[in-house]
């Protein structure tokens, strides 16, 4: 059994890569979202 600043130290981790992991997918979101439209026809 872990004990409670291990199990502390545990829920923080967790709630630092769950954070960190939320703000890269919004960064690669508003990434995707600011470039404009385009539509890429082939060219021969």
């Amino acid at each position: 059994m872990l004990t409670a600043p291990a199990l502390t130290l545990l829920f923080l981790v967790i709630v630092t890569c769950l954070g960190a992991a939320f703000v890269w997918m919004f960064w690669e979101i508003e990434q995707k979202m600011s470039r404009p439209y385009r539509k890429r026809g082939r060219t021969i």
